[in-house]
């Protein structure tokens, strides 16, 4: 008996590409401009969703990027945010074109 190539076996050997009935249709770069905006709204949602991230993971840190005290509250949420923007815009986790993804084939 021969070892899987991963831990998911042969059936699992191409991750993030599903087989079957179900089995998504890849959809290109967005053209229209309804498909521009759904890649927006997309984006906007992986940028809110890695700004929680990072806001939660300051405050668990205990380290503050700008020194500290009750009014840099504020701008370490502006920088979160910032900096979840630009993740989220320059390809993030992945999470924007997933989404993108299995809904516009709804659209």
């Amino acid at each position: 008996m021969t070892a899987p190539t991963n831990r998911l076996g042969p059936a699992g050997a191409a991750l993030g590409q599903p087989k079957g009935p179900r089995a998504l249709k890849r959809l290109g770069q967005p053209e229209t401009p309804e498909q521009k905006r759904l890649m927006k709204a997309a984006k906007d949602f992986e940028a809110v969703m890695l700004g929680m991230v990072l806001k939660q993971m300051h405050q668990t840190s205990g380290a503050d990027p700008l020194g500290g005290g009750a009014a840099n509250q504020t701008w370490r949420d502006m920088l979160a945010d910032e900096r979840a923007r630009s993740m989220a815009q320059g390809g993030g986790l992945g999470l924007a074109d997933s989404i993108y993804q299995q809904l516009a084939q709804r659209v």
